[in-house]
Protein backbone atom coordinates (compact mmCIF):
# COMPACT_ATOMS: atom_id res chain seq x y z
CA UNK A 1 0.00 0.00 0.00
CA UNK A 2 1.19 3.35 -0.58
CA UNK A 3 -0.06 6.71 0.29
CA UNK A 4 0.90 10.12 -0.60
CA UNK A 5 0.78 12.95 2.18
CA UNK A 6 1.18 16.49 1.70
CA UNK A 7 4.76 16.57 2.67
CA UNK A 8 6.48 18.03 6.08
CA UNK A 9 8.38 21.15 5.45
CA UNK A 10 11.95 19.01 6.45
CA UNK A 11 10.84 16.79 3.40
CA UNK A 12 10.31 19.92 1.17
CA UNK A 13 13.42 21.62 1.68
CA UNK A 14 15.38 18.47 0.53
CA UNK A 15 12.64 18.37 -2.34
CA UNK A 16 13.94 21.91 -2.81
CA UNK A 17 17.59 21.02 -2.51
CA UNK A 18 17.40 18.18 -4.91
CA UNK A 19 15.67 20.42 -7.44
CA UNK A 20 18.21 23.46 -7.02
CA UNK A 21 20.98 20.48 -7.56
CA UNK A 22 19.54 18.95 -10.94
CA UNK A 23 18.38 22.24 -12.32
CA UNK A 24 21.94 23.93 -11.69
CA UNK A 25 23.94 22.08 -15.21
CA UNK A 26 26.63 20.57 -12.86
CA UNK A 27 24.74 17.78 -11.40
CA UNK A 28 27.35 14.43 -11.34
CA UNK A 29 26.10 10.72 -12.53
CA UNK A 30 27.04 10.23 -8.54
CA UNK A 31 24.83 13.14 -7.15
CA UNK A 32 21.40 11.83 -9.47
CA UNK A 33 22.11 8.49 -8.63
CA UNK A 34 21.93 9.63 -5.25
CA UNK A 35 19.01 11.95 -5.71
CA UNK A 36 16.79 8.68 -7.45
CA UNK A 37 17.46 6.76 -4.16
CA UNK A 38 16.32 9.57 -2.44
CA UNK A 39 13.66 9.78 -4.47
CA UNK A 40 12.54 6.23 -4.33
CA UNK A 41 12.72 5.69 -0.30
CA UNK A 42 9.18 6.75 0.47
CA UNK A 43 6.22 8.19 -1.23
CA UNK A 44 5.97 11.89 0.56
CA UNK A 45 9.85 12.42 -0.68
CA UNK A 46 7.78 11.99 -4.56
CA UNK A 47 5.17 14.34 -3.97
CA UNK A 48 7.12 16.68 -2.06
CA UNK A 49 9.35 16.94 -5.34
CA UNK A 50 6.38 16.97 -7.41
CA UNK A 51 5.26 20.25 -5.00
CA UNK A 52 8.57 21.84 -5.53
CA UNK A 53 8.33 21.49 -9.42
CA UNK A 54 5.01 22.63 -9.56
CA UNK A 55 5.94 25.54 -7.71
CA UNK A 56 9.06 26.22 -9.60
CA UNK A 57 7.30 26.15 -12.66
CA UNK A 58 4.22 28.26 -11.78
CA UNK A 59 7.08 30.79 -11.08
CA UNK A 60 8.93 31.18 -14.04
CA UNK A 61 7.14 34.43 -15.42
CA UNK A 62 8.03 36.28 -12.29
CA UNK A 63 11.98 34.87 -12.56
CA UNK A 64 12.88 37.82 -14.41
CA UNK A 65 10.57 40.50 -12.23
CA UNK A 66 12.80 42.85 -9.91
CA UNK A 67 11.94 42.32 -6.37
CA UNK A 68 14.31 43.68 -3.43
CA UNK A 69 14.97 40.13 -1.75
CA UNK A 70 16.14 38.73 -5.22
CA UNK A 71 18.47 42.08 -5.84
CA UNK A 72 20.18 41.18 -2.60
CA UNK A 73 20.25 37.68 -3.29
CA UNK A 74 22.43 38.69 -6.61
CA UNK A 75 24.59 41.46 -4.87
CA UNK A 76 25.53 38.43 -2.87
CA UNK A 77 26.26 36.17 -5.49
CA UNK A 78 29.85 36.98 -5.43
CA UNK A 79 30.61 36.15 -2.05
CA UNK A 80 28.51 33.23 -1.88
CA UNK A 81 28.96 29.33 -2.84
CA UNK A 82 26.57 28.54 -6.08
CA UNK A 83 24.22 26.28 -4.25
CA UNK A 84 23.70 28.98 -1.53
CA UNK A 85 22.99 31.44 -4.17
CA UNK A 86 20.60 29.03 -5.74
CA UNK A 87 19.15 28.86 -1.98
CA UNK A 88 18.88 31.91 -1.72
CA UNK A 89 17.33 33.25 -4.68
CA UNK A 90 14.59 30.76 -4.36
CA UNK A 91 14.01 31.25 -1.17
CA UNK A 92 13.16 35.25 -2.25
CA UNK A 93 11.13 34.49 -4.88
CA UNK A 94 8.83 32.18 -2.61
CA UNK A 95 8.84 34.68 -0.02
CA UNK A 96 8.04 37.35 -2.51
CA UNK A 97 5.31 35.71 -3.91
CA UNK A 98 3.81 33.81 -0.58
CA UNK A 99 3.69 30.22 0.25
CA UNK A 100 0.71 30.74 1.11
CA UNK A 101 -0.93 30.99 -2.55
CA UNK A 102 -0.01 27.04 -2.54
CA UNK A 103 -1.92 25.86 0.69
CA UNK A 104 -5.23 24.37 0.38
CA UNK A 105 -7.10 27.81 0.98
CA UNK A 106 -4.40 29.53 -0.89
CA UNK A 107 -5.29 31.59 -4.54
CA UNK A 108 -3.72 28.59 -6.62
CA UNK A 109 -3.04 25.48 -3.91
CA UNK A 110 -0.61 22.61 -4.97
CA UNK A 111 -2.66 19.07 -6.28
CA UNK A 112 -1.68 15.79 -4.38
CA UNK A 113 -2.01 12.40 -5.43
CA UNK A 114 -2.77 9.85 -3.11
CA UNK A 115 -2.72 5.96 -4.15
CA UNK A 116 -3.66 2.52 -2.40
CA UNK A 117 -1.88 -0.14 -3.82
CA UNK A 118 -3.57 -3.69 -4.87
CA UNK A 119 -5.29 -5.11 -1.40
CA UNK A 120 -4.75 -1.55 0.18
CA UNK A 121 -7.19 0.29 2.51
CA UNK A 122 -6.40 3.84 3.11
CA UNK A 123 -7.60 6.92 4.54
CA UNK A 124 -6.88 10.76 4.22
CA UNK A 125 -8.07 13.61 5.86
CA UNK A 126 -7.99 16.92 3.73
CA UNK A 127 -7.52 20.42 4.91
CA UNK A 128 -11.19 20.71 5.41
CA UNK A 129 -12.05 18.26 7.61
CA UNK A 130 -13.54 15.68 4.92
CA UNK A 131 -12.06 12.96 4.41
CA UNK A 132 -11.47 9.75 1.45
CA UNK A 133 -11.20 6.36 1.56
CA UNK A 134 -9.03 4.61 -0.73
CA UNK A 135 -10.34 1.03 -1.78
CA UNK A 136 -7.92 -1.28 -3.70
CA UNK A 137 -6.16 -0.34 -6.48
CA UNK A 138 -7.29 3.20 -6.25
CA UNK A 139 -5.76 6.68 -7.26
CA UNK A 140 -7.35 10.02 -6.61
CA UNK A 141 -5.92 13.22 -7.43
CA UNK A 142 -6.82 16.30 -4.92
CA UNK A 143 -6.73 19.89 -5.44
CA UNK A 144 -7.74 22.43 -3.02
CA UNK A 145 -7.72 26.26 -3.30
CA UNK A 146 -9.40 29.37 -2.18
CA UNK A 147 -12.30 28.83 -4.51
CA UNK A 148 -12.88 25.05 -5.08
CA UNK A 149 -12.18 21.26 -3.45
CA UNK A 150 -11.47 19.29 -6.85
CA UNK A 151 -11.07 15.48 -6.54
CA UNK A 152 -10.21 13.92 -10.29
CA UNK A 153 -10.58 9.70 -9.73
CA UNK A 154 -8.14 8.67 -11.36
CA UNK A 155 -8.82 4.75 -11.10
CA UNK A 156 -10.45 1.95 -8.74
CA UNK A 157 -12.83 3.21 -5.55
CA UNK A 158 -13.09 5.74 -2.80
CA UNK A 159 -15.59 6.74 -0.37
CA UNK A 160 -16.04 10.44 0.67
CA UNK A 161 -17.14 11.66 3.51
CA UNK A 162 -17.50 15.71 2.84
CA UNK A 163 -17.72 18.83 5.23
CA UNK A 164 -20.33 21.01 3.07
CA UNK A 165 -19.27 24.62 2.45
CA UNK A 166 -21.70 26.39 0.08
CA UNK A 167 -18.83 28.88 -0.56
CA UNK A 168 -16.25 26.11 -1.78
CA UNK A 169 -17.95 23.51 -3.77
CA UNK A 170 -16.72 19.71 -3.42
CA UNK A 171 -16.69 18.31 -6.93
CA UNK A 172 -15.99 14.91 -7.94
CA UNK A 173 -14.87 14.37 -11.43
CA UNK A 174 -14.78 10.66 -12.24
CA UNK A 175 -15.26 9.09 -16.15
CA UNK A 176 -17.30 11.47 -18.52
CA UNK A 177 -19.25 12.61 -15.12
CA UNK A 178 -18.97 15.22 -12.35
CA UNK A 179 -20.38 14.13 -8.66
CA UNK A 180 -21.35 17.68 -6.58
CA UNK A 181 -21.72 17.54 -2.92
CA UNK A 182 -24.61 19.02 -1.23
CA UNK A 183 -23.25 18.09 2.26
CA UNK A 184 -22.62 13.79 2.06
CA UNK A 185 -21.06 10.89 2.50
CA UNK A 186 -21.23 8.74 -0.95
CA UNK A 187 -18.74 6.47 -2.98
CA UNK A 188 -18.08 6.19 -6.42
CA UNK A 189 -16.53 3.12 -8.35
CA UNK A 190 -14.63 3.51 -11.65
CA UNK A 191 -15.32 -0.25 -13.51
CA UNK A 192 -14.10 -0.94 -17.17
CA UNK A 193 -17.86 -0.19 -18.48
CA UNK A 194 -18.98 2.49 -16.03
CA UNK A 195 -18.79 4.26 -12.95
CA UNK A 196 -20.90 3.98 -10.37
CA UNK A 197 -22.16 6.79 -7.32
CA UNK A 198 -23.52 5.40 -4.01
CA UNK A 199 -24.60 7.48 -1.48
CA UNK A 200 -25.10 6.84 2.29
CA UNK A 201 -25.95 10.31 3.66
CA UNK A 202 -26.92 13.78 2.92
CA UNK A 203 -27.80 14.45 -1.14
CA UNK A 204 -25.43 15.11 -4.29
CA UNK A 205 -25.88 15.88 -7.78
CA UNK A 206 -24.07 13.82 -10.71
CA UNK A 207 -24.00 15.30 -14.02
CA UNK A 208 -23.12 13.88 -16.96
CA UNK A 209 -25.23 13.05 -20.43
CA UNK A 210 -27.74 14.36 -18.34
CA UNK A 211 -28.15 15.28 -14.33
CA UNK A 212 -29.31 13.45 -11.51
CA UNK A 213 -29.91 14.23 -7.62
CA UNK A 214 -29.54 11.21 -5.80
CA UNK A 215 -30.43 11.00 -1.49
CA UNK A 216 -29.45 8.41 1.34
CA UNK A 217 -29.78 5.14 0.21
CA UNK A 218 -29.32 5.41 -3.83
CA UNK A 219 -27.20 4.76 -6.38
CA UNK A 220 -26.85 4.54 -10.28
CA UNK A 221 -24.42 4.63 -12.90
CA UNK A 222 -23.26 6.40 -16.18
CA UNK A 223 -21.24 4.78 -19.09
CA UNK A 224 -18.59 6.59 -20.94
CA UNK A 225 -21.10 8.59 -22.89
CA UNK A 226 -22.72 9.76 -19.68
CA UNK A 227 -25.79 8.09 -20.36
CA UNK A 228 -27.52 6.83 -16.94
CA UNK A 229 -27.84 3.44 -16.49
CA UNK A 230 -30.03 1.60 -13.41
CA UNK A 231 -28.62 -0.92 -11.04
CA UNK A 232 -30.61 -3.94 -10.21
CA UNK A 233 -29.73 -6.27 -7.01
CA UNK A 234 -27.44 -3.84 -5.26
CA UNK A 235 -27.71 -1.44 -2.09
CA UNK A 236 -25.47 1.03 -0.76
CA UNK A 237 -24.81 -1.07 2.32
CA UNK A 238 -23.41 -4.02 -0.07
CA UNK A 239 -21.55 -1.32 -2.70
CA UNK A 240 -19.87 -0.37 -0.01
CA UNK A 241 -19.31 -3.31 2.55
CA UNK A 242 -15.51 -2.88 1.45
CA UNK A 243 -14.76 -0.36 4.10
CA UNK A 244 -15.26 -3.68 6.60
CA UNK A 245 -12.92 -5.54 4.96
CA UNK A 246 -16.09 -7.39 2.85
CA UNK A 247 -17.51 -8.14 -0.34
CA UNK A 248 -21.58 -8.76 -0.36
CA UNK A 249 -23.18 -10.43 -3.70
CA UNK A 250 -26.90 -10.69 -3.76
CA UNK A 251 -27.41 -13.15 -7.07
CA UNK A 252 -24.35 -12.57 -8.28
CA UNK A 253 -23.28 -14.04 -11.77
CA UNK A 254 -19.79 -15.90 -10.89
CA UNK A 255 -17.88 -14.48 -13.98
CA UNK A 256 -18.48 -10.51 -12.25
CA UNK A 257 -17.67 -12.19 -8.39
CA UNK A 258 -14.29 -13.33 -9.73
CA UNK A 259 -13.75 -9.70 -11.31
CA UNK A 260 -14.67 -8.06 -8.06
CA UNK A 261 -12.31 -10.74 -6.09
CA UNK A 262 -9.95 -10.40 -7.97
CA UNK A 263 -9.08 -6.58 -7.28
CA UNK A 264 -7.67 -8.00 -4.05
CA UNK A 265 -5.09 -10.36 -5.43
CA UNK A 266 -2.22 -10.52 -7.26
CA UNK A 267 -3.44 -14.25 -8.37
CA UNK A 268 -5.29 -14.61 -11.41
CA UNK A 269 -8.43 -16.42 -11.43
CA UNK A 270 -10.29 -17.38 -14.22
CA UNK A 271 -13.10 -19.90 -15.18
CA UNK A 272 -12.80 -22.97 -17.58
CA UNK A 273 -15.56 -21.65 -19.87
CA UNK A 274 -17.92 -19.36 -20.00
CA UNK A 275 -20.83 -21.33 -19.16
CA UNK A 276 -19.58 -21.67 -16.00
CA UNK A 277 -19.78 -17.63 -15.36
CA UNK A 278 -23.26 -17.59 -15.56
CA UNK A 279 -23.56 -19.15 -12.02
CA UNK A 280 -25.12 -16.87 -9.34
CA UNK A 281 -23.23 -16.41 -5.85
CA UNK A 282 -24.98 -15.11 -2.70
CA UNK A 283 -23.06 -14.72 0.69
CA UNK A 284 -20.56 -12.30 2.56
CA UNK A 285 -17.05 -12.69 2.05
CA UNK A 286 -13.93 -11.01 3.27
CA UNK A 287 -11.79 -8.92 0.71
CA UNK A 288 -8.15 -10.50 2.37
CA UNK A 289 -9.05 -14.54 2.43
CA UNK A 290 -8.36 -15.43 -1.53
CA UNK A 291 -8.73 -19.01 -0.78
CA UNK A 292 -11.47 -18.96 2.02
CA UNK A 293 -13.43 -16.96 -0.81
CA UNK A 294 -12.75 -19.76 -3.61
CA UNK A 295 -13.90 -22.67 -0.74
CA UNK A 296 -16.41 -21.33 0.21
CA UNK A 297 -17.76 -21.04 -3.64
CA UNK A 298 -17.11 -24.61 -4.35
CA UNK A 299 -19.02 -25.90 -1.59
CA UNK A 300 -22.22 -23.65 -3.03
CA UNK A 301 -21.61 -24.28 -6.29
CA UNK A 302 -20.26 -27.24 -8.73
CA UNK A 303 -16.97 -26.05 -9.00
CA UNK A 304 -13.57 -27.35 -8.38
CA UNK A 305 -10.47 -25.06 -7.39
CA UNK A 306 -7.48 -25.81 -9.03
CA UNK A 307 -4.05 -24.33 -8.63
CA UNK A 308 -2.14 -24.29 -11.97
CA UNK A 309 0.52 -21.99 -10.90
CA UNK A 310 1.81 -19.55 -8.60
CA UNK A 311 -0.22 -16.64 -9.16
CA UNK A 312 -3.05 -18.43 -11.36
CA UNK A 313 -6.04 -20.84 -10.19
CA UNK A 314 -9.00 -21.99 -12.36
CA UNK A 315 -12.25 -22.57 -11.48
CA UNK A 316 -13.46 -26.19 -12.99
CA UNK A 317 -16.80 -27.78 -13.56
CA UNK A 318 -17.22 -30.66 -10.76
CA UNK A 319 -18.59 -32.87 -13.07
CA UNK A 320 -15.58 -32.30 -15.53
CA UNK A 321 -13.49 -34.34 -12.70
CA UNK A 322 -15.85 -37.24 -13.54
CA UNK A 323 -15.17 -37.44 -17.68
Amino acid sequence: MKTIPPSTDSVHTQAIDWLLRIRSGNCTETERHAFNIWLEESPSRRQAYETAQAQWEWMEPFKAMDFPARDAALRYRKKSPRRLFMYGAAASLLLALGLTAFMPNGWLGIPHTYIAEKGGHQTIELADGSSIELNTDSEVRVHFNRWQRSVEMIKGEAFFTVIHDAERPFEVRAGSGHIRDIGTAFDVYIKPDQVIVAVQEGIVEVQAFGKRELTAGQQLAFNDSGEFQALQGQDVAGLTAWRQGKLVFRNRRLDDVLTEVGRYHDTRVRLQNETLGKLRVSGTFHTAELDGTLNAIATILPVNIDHVGEHEIVLKSAASIYR
